[in-house]
């Protein structure tokens, strides 16, 4: 009765009854018993194809002995971004602290390889230029100093770095004129 009223509108559920879908859809066949062993029958086929050869080089057939950890071949170890790129600066934290910083929407793992790159060499080269100082001041431990110094002697490094204050660096040392030594008269003493 309430389809005849309204055709659109969902009927009731009634025991025994297709569903409104299978209905709507034109799946009212009945299931026999036939149709039903054949289903069956090819999924139980499916999987016990899948399930006796499965797909590894050599095959486990029914009855095999389940792989144990002796058996599989051995992993490689565990390889670091770091380690990969060839540097000693740790790109995992950069790259952990790129995306933590917020200074983009996305951030590229390439991008922390770059910058781990870029800070390691700009590093060494500082490392570097302050060892030649120290050395040419006889000193075996390179002090604030040295860096300072290093820093503001190269050219490069003095126009990017010129902004930057560096702890307990000092100054740049001026060649001053210094007074002439003022000669002792004889006629005092």
């Amino acid at each position: 009765e309430m389809e005849r009223a309204n055709p659109g509108a969902l009927p009731r559920l009634r025991a025994g009854r297709a569903t409104p879908l299978s209905r709507k859809a034109g799946y009212n066949k009945k299931l026999t018993f036939a149709t039903l062993v054949a289903c069956l029958v090819f999924v139980g086929l499916i999987a016990v194809a899948t399930w006796c050869t499965v797909a590894r080089p050599g095959g486990v057939t029914l009855g095999a002995e389940p792989e144990t950890q002796a058996d599989k071949p051995p992993r490689k170890p565990r390889t670091s971004k770091t380690a990969r790129a060839g540097l000693h600066y740790p790109v995992g934290r950069i790259t952990r602290h790129l995306r933590k910083g917020k200074y983009g929407q996305r951030v590229s793992s390439s991008a922390a390889v770059m910058m781990a790159a870029v800070v390691e060499y700009l590093s060494a080269e500082v490392l570097e230029l302050a060892g030649n100082i120290a050395m040419d001041h006889r000193k075996n431990r390179i002090t604030p100093r040295h860096i300072y110094l290093g820093i503001k002697l190269d050219e490069e490094l003095s126009r990017h770095l010129d902004d930057v204050t560096i702890h307990e660096g000092g100054v740049l040392p001026t060649e001053e004129v210094k007074p002439p030594k003022k000669k002792k008269d004889p006629g005092m003493q």
